[in-house]
């Protein structure tokens, strides 16, 4: 069912909070149930955010991981509604029609892609991004909505940029994707409080002193025989590890799990890293 904009639904959405709050608590304007036509939409849950996140592109997903994977990002806002007095004044000040929704006469409510914001310094710095692939940037509609947003950004003092999906490290986002997917979900069966974290505490210590030459995919595997794991809960607890940044690697490598463990970094104590396999 096609959804009919009109005034009366965004006073609806205003109240009930869309595009307000930060962190947790924050509500992005657009959600995945709301666009009829969903292609490659997607919700997902963010660890760092600990909330649903919506998406509606895989560009809006790849930028999504890596912008969850970087530590100075400490809040990401999607589909983050810009103030449309705002945006109407900055399109008639450029000379551009401002976005209609299609068959009305109700003006849109243009979104930025993420709103992040980043601690540097120790200070929080707020900036707009929009996730675009290459062929948008020959459309002339998209590039109208991109400067009518670009110019209300300056005028927030929010840097702006654009983020093409051939500048996001596609295997960079790949790994995270696959690190990130063995983190606990809600009410997981077969699996009792406390086990993974049990589990990665005791690969921890046994990877500083595991041999170098096998691969990871292979250390674990015997770690599985040796404590009498069900297949595969070994590479599980080497993801988490690898989340929690107490296992490091190369994010670019293709192939993570047939990488040799001489090419991983495990912290050890007082987060001094160590080698895998060193003497």
């Amino acid at each position: 069912m096609r959804r009919k904009w009109t005034e009366k639904l965004i006073a609806e959405w205003e109240a009930e909070g869309r595009g307000a709050g930060e962190r947790a608590s924050y509500r992005p304007w657009l959600e995945v149930k709301d666009i009829s036509s969903q292609g490659r939409s997607r919700r997902v849950y963010g660890e760092k955010i600990q909330r649903e996140h919506h998406f509606f592109s895989d560009v809006e997903f790849n930028l999504f991981l890596c912008l969850e994977w970087a530590q100075d990002v400490v809040d990401i806002r999607e589909q983050y509604p810009l103030d449309r007095e705002l945006t109407l004044a900055v399109a008639e000040s450029l000379g551009i029609r401002h976005p209609h929704y299609p068959g009305t006469h109700v003006p849109t409510v243009m979104t930025i892609d993420f709103l992040v914001t980043r601690l540097r310094d120790g200070q929080e710095v707020v900036e707009a991004l929009n996730a675009k692939v290459a062929d948008e940037a020959e459309d002339h509609t998209s590039r109208q909505k991109l400067e009518i947003q670009r110019e209300a950004c300056g005028l927030l003092d929010i840097k702006h940029d654009i983020i093409f999906d051939k500048a996001i490290p596609k295997q960079v986002a790949l790994n995270i994707n696959w690190i990130r997917d063995a983190l606990p979900k809600l009410d997981e069966p077969d699996l009792r409080p406390g086990q993974l974290e049990e589990l990665c505490t005791r690969m921890h210590g046994d990877l500083l002193s595991a041999s170098g030459d096998q691969t990871l995919q292979a250390y674990c595997v015997n770690f599985d025989k040796r404590f009498g794991l069900p297949q595969g809960m070994g590479l599980r607890a080497a993801r988490i590890l690898l989340y929690k940044r107490v296992l490091k690697a190369d994010m670019h490598c293709a192939d993570l799990p047939k990488a040799r463990l001489s090419t991983f970094v495990v912290t050890g104590s007082h987060s001094k890293l160590l080698v895998i396999g060193a003497r």
